[in-house]
Order: structure tokens, then C-alpha cells, then sequence
């Protein structure tokens, strides 16, 4: 529209001349033409970098999708593997009431499971990191051509004020037209760092503003579905566990808030549970990240995540000034849970609590 426009400018200008060389007969001009042929063919080379530059976007963005179905079907993958594995160790503790040469073989298979586990995770951990890199990539990619798309709207009006500089007649066209201001840069968004799953030990972070923490049981009750939509539910904790490693912990703690007040006897209420309670932990409201591990260890005392749930309340307690406390909640974790990562890791906060 606008290179319509430019064209009938230009043919109003040079059938004006036209007229004005037949009626007068003046010496011709050929400067203020040369000079609106360049400014024509500026605006079409524009143009046509516009037009590829678009279609460049438009194949990031696709690829950018591709990455995130990936992501999202990781997601679901890892779900699947947790849930499956739980259910294989809730049969093999039943196995082991029986004793003898049963128990030693669910030992065993307990021991296989839990080395299968591990690599499953380190496995998942390394795809989704490389995920991360190859998205954060595409981001940097599809932001670099945004920053390079062509002119700006100032750029473009300042073409307009020379064309009508030059319409009005030599006089104007002569006058100095001020140069058209650069294009800034796009920012290039940084890739969100993935959020561990436990932290090691406690760190001072600062207390956020009132408004932005969500105190505990501060959300209107969510409706509770006689038969909620698998894909809803999942799309609900997927939701709020890609916050929580986006660093977005109030985004965290509000989206497992909901989950757990709409799917309160779900499979995953146990895992968002635990998430809650680090949510509040990484925001620094430690009341509530206590509050939050307390329920789901007091709920799901022998869930995968108790030993990690334990970890954090600890780490809570030592942080809101109850050392006694998490010395003992650490010694409770190495006590119940001998062989884990996370007894590893109370065994290092137990020699810094002195």
C-alpha cells in the first residue's frame, strides 16, 4: 500500500513537471528525478528483505514448536516412567513381607530398579538440557532477523517528509532532511536455567514483596471434576512444573496451588505437593514451604519424594532460625532413607550445622 502510494506520488510529481516544461519551458531537473528513482528502488530492495526475512521468522517459529512438542512429550515420557516405576516398587514392598529367598530377590530387583531409575534420569536430565540449548538457540536465531527486519516507522516517515520536500520544489528539496534514526536491536532472550530438584543447601534470598508471594490456601477453590480430562490435568502440572525450572516461583506456587485444589486424590498431587513446598522455599517465604513439605510427608510418607520433601523442610527450618529442628529433621532423613541422594546430601548439611 504504502509503495502504491510512493508510485503515485511520483507520477503526480512527473506529470506535473511535464505540464510545467510545456507551459514554461524551464531548464530540466534531472536531480530531483534521479533522486526519487533511488529513493523507488531503496524501497523495493526493503521491501523484498522484509518479505524474506518474514519467511525466515516464520521457519524458526515452526522449528521453535517442533522443539516444544518435544519437550512437552519428554515431559510426559518421564511421567510415565515415574508412575510405572512407583507402582513396580509399591509390588516389590509388598513382596518383601514374605521374607526368605523372595525378599532377597526383591532386594535385588529393588537395586535394578533403582540404578535403571537413576541412568532414566540422568538420561532425561541431558536430552532436556540439550532441548533447552537447541531452543534457546532458535530464540537467538529468530530474534536476530527481527533486529535486522528492514526500516522502522521513523525511517519511513522520514522517506515521506524528503518526498514531500521534493514535491513542494527545488527550494525544499534542497533543505536539509535529517537522517533517519537506526533500527534497535531486538533483545535476544536469554534461555531459562534449568531448576534443580533439590537444593544442597540454604540460600538467602531476599523476601518478595507482599503482593507478589501467594500466601498459603490465598487462592479461590478451583472446581473439583467427577472426571477430569487426562490432558487437562496433565496440561495443569505441566503448566506450573515448566515455571517452577523457568525460575518463576510465584507462577510455581500458584499453578500447584490450583493443581492440588482441583486434583486433590490425583496420581501427581504427591509431586505437587512437593513442588509447592520449593516454590515457597525459593520465594523465601519459608513458613510455607515447612507448611507444604509437612502435608505432603504427612500424606505420602513413603512417596519417591519424601527423602527430597524431607531435604527441604530441613533446609527451611535452618533458614527460619529453627536449627535443632532441621538438624533432627536431617538425622530423621539419613535414618529412613540410608541409601539416597538426598541422605548423601543431609549428611554434608548435618556437618555445616554445627
Amino acid at each position: 500500500m504504502r509503495r502504491g502510494a510512493l508510485a503515485c506520488a511520483l507520477a503526480v510529481l512527473l506529470v506535473g513537471s511535464a505540464a510545467a516544461q510545456t507551459a514554461a519551458k524551464p531548464a530540466p531537473n534531472p536531480e530531483s528525478t534521479r533522486v526519487l528513482l533511488d529513493l523507488l528502488n531503496q524501497i523495493d530492495g526493503l521491501t523484498r528483505q522484509v518479505r524474506d526475512l518474514r519467511g525466515e521468522v516464520e521457519q524458526v517459529g515452526n522449528r521453535q514448536e517442533n522443539l516444544a512438542d518435544r519437550i512437552q512429550k519428554g515431559d510426559k515420557r518421564a511421567g510415565d516412567l515415574y508412575n510405572d516405576t512407583d507402582a513396580r516398587l509399591q509390588r516389590i514392598e509388598t513382596l518383601e513381607k514374605d521374607g526368605g529367598e523372595e525378599r532377597r530377590k526383591a532386594a535385588q530387583t529393588l537395586a535394578d530398579l533403582d540404578g535403571r531409575l537413576k541412568r532414566l534420569e540422568a538420561d532425561l536430565d541431558a536430552r532436556l538440557k540439550r532441548i533447552d540449548a537447541e531452543l534457546a538457540d532458535a530464540k537467538a536465531r529468530r530474534a536476530e532477523p527481527v533486529a535486522n527486519a528492514g526500516p522502522t516507522a521513523e525511517q519511513f516517515a522520514a522517506l515521506e517528509a524528503r518526498l514531500r520536500r521534493i514535491e513542494a520544489g527545488p527550494a525544499a528539496a534542497a533543505a536539509p532532511t535529517p537522517a533517519p534514526p537506526p533500527a534497535t536491536p531486538a533483545p535476544v532472550p536469554a534461555s531459562p536455567a534449568p531448576v534443580a530438584a533439590t537444593p544442597a543447601a540454604p540460600v538467602a534470598v531476599p523476601s518478595p514483596p507482599a503482593a507478589a508471594a501467594p500466601p498459603v490456601n490465598s487462592l479461590p477453590p478451583a472446581r473439583l471434576d467427577s472426571a477430569p480430562d487426562p490432558n487437562s490435568v496433565s496440561r495443569a502440572y505441566d503448566q506450573a512444573l515448566a515455571k517452577q525450572r523457568a525460575g518463576d516461583a510465584v507462577g510455581a506456587a500458584q499453578g500447584f496451588q490450583t493443581f492440588l485444589r482441583a486434583y486433590p486424590k490425583h496420581e501427581l498431587a504427591p509431586n505437587a505437593q512437593y513442588w509447592l513446598g520449593e516454590a515457597f522455599f525459593r520465594m523465601g517465604d519459608y513458613a510455607g514451604a515447612i507448611q507444604a513439605e509437612q502435608r505432603m510427608l504427612k500424606e505420602h510418607p513413603d512417596h519417591l519424594k519424601a527423602p527430597d520433601a524431607l531435604l527441604i523442610l530441613a533446609n527451611a527450618q535452618a533458614a527460619n532460625g529453627d536449627v535443632p529442628v532441621a538438624r533432627r529433621t536431617l538425622e530423621d532423613l539419613i535414618a529412613k532413607f540410608p541409601g539416597t541422594e538426598s541422605a548423601d546430601k543431609a549428611r554434608q548439611r548435618l556437618a555445616k550445622l554445627r
